[in-house]
């Protein structure tokens, strides 16, 4: 379903540098930094772990964001939210920790999804739907606005960012000193790269396994990662042969629990991104049916708005 390179580059480690010697690279770029994100948790699993990063504020990626965010000189942040994805919930919930605002930009659809929808329960969050061919175009807009409403745009899965590869480095480095020894392997489910790219720096011995779920994989996205292809649409749900003792996202971490079951060796880990349930227990208090989440071709009314956040939502265009 989705095409795979075999490039073995991981286009995050600095030329020159083999894994090891990114894990101090990008140790000292993280310094002493004080997070408020508390420390990741991992269980065990027979004879293997899992990371339990829907613990997390917003999932994984609150590990990776948490500086960018804290340090931006910006009050506004611009991120593209696709129909589905854990890195708005982080953007959202690490924006709330740090006073800051969010304008998210999501793709044109007669209906939202449950992830963008959860959105709407941010107070801090003001929500634009503008009708696409592909989501490329929609961050060029999202960048072009940014620059003009001096707010600081955030890529797609936080990608090529050195600081979000320097969080999740320091996350790795956390769970090595807990479990007093670097996982064996890394299983995960795989999108823009950016989290196996990172850990195979986290982890410098680990072999690392993945299954593509969102897109192609393109040169230099999942360094030296084993990485397979997902037999079903992204956003289509899979169910498990083997029950996830943990809440998950049977559309995302969920594609990869079964490989991880059946083929992870000992001292192995699996990264369960994010859960569902911290998206469900948002939209309790959002009414998705009443969202205008619909545009016509050429109508760029919610590129024009200056900002608009929450509070006014209700009465936006948005909603209706």
């Amino acid at each position: 379903m989705f095409s795979i390179t075999e490039d073995t580059g991981n286009k995050d480690i600095p030329m020159g540098m083999d894994r090891q010697e990114a894990n101090e690279y990008y140790k000292e770029m993280w310094g002493t930094f004080t997070s408020k994100v508390a420390d990741p948790v991992v269980e065990q699993y027979g004879d293997k772990y899992i990371l339990r990063a829907d613990l997390a504020p917003g999932g994984l990626k609150s590990f990776g964001g948490e500086r960018v965010i804290a340090e931006s000189k910006y009050n506004t942040l611009t991120y593209c939210a696709p129909r589905q994805g854990h890195a708005m919930d982080a953007i959202s919930m690490l924006a709330e920790m740090y006073n800051k605002k969010v304008v998210f930009f999501c793709p044109s659809s007669k209906r939202v999804s449950d992830h963008q929808g959860a959105l709407f329960s941010y107070p801090h969050v003001d929500m634009r739907f503008v009708r696409i061919a592909a989501m490329p175009v929609l961050n060029q807009y999202a960048k072009k606005w940014a620059k003009e409403n001096n707010a600081q745009y955030l890529p797609l899965g936080l990608k090529d960012m050195p600081m979000v590869t320097a969080g999740l480095v320091n996350m790795a480095n956390k769970i090595t000193k807990q479990l007093s020894k670097e996982p064996t392997q890394i299983w995960c489910a795989v999108s823009t790269g950016t989290m196996t790219r990172a850990l195979q720096i986290g982890w410098p011995s680990a072999e690392a396994h993945g299954v593509a779920v969102a897109r192609n994989i393109h040169k230099g996205e999942i360094g030296d990662a084993k990485v397979v292809s997902a037999t079903m649409p992204f956003l289509q749900a899979y169910k498990t042969n083997h029950a996830m003792p943990f809440p998950s996202t049977a559309a995302y971490d969920a594609k990869a629990w079964d490989l991880f079951v059946e083929h992870a060796k000992p001292g192995a880990i699996f990264i369960n991104v994010g859960s569902d349930e911290h998206i469900n227990r948002n939209l309790q208090s959002v009414d998705i049916d009443n969202i205008n989440s619909y545009r016509e071709w050429h109508d760029m009314e919610d590129l024009k708005r200056n900002r608009a956040f929450k509070n006014s939502v209700q009465t936006s265009a948005n909603v209706v």
